[in-house]
């Protein structure tokens, strides 16, 4: 879940968005349920997503909904 700019959404009084300090993702995982070996995959998924980010498309808000935006808005890639 995405815990930054888009989540955060913009201001009431002046409509300007607001861009948090920090851009952060939420990774929910249910306790007891899985074994050490998903946690251990998982932990190395998220590490070879992050030495590649580079090489991942970015996305553009083009649609923005007047409420609950992080769950209805859409996004469109930006090239690379």
């Amino acid at each position: 879940m995405e815990r930054g700019a888009i989540s955060k959404g913009r201001d009431k009084d002046t409509g300007e968005k607001i861009f948090p300090k920090l851009e952060l993702v939420r990774l929910t995982i249910p306790r007891r349920v899985y074994t050490n070996t998903y946690m251990k995959y998982t932990a190395d998924s998220i590490i070879k997503l992050y030495e590649r980010r580079d090489t991942i498309p970015r996305l553009k808000m083009v649609y923005e909904p007047k409420y609950l935006r992080f769950f209805q808005a859409r996004f469109e890639q930006i090239p690379l």
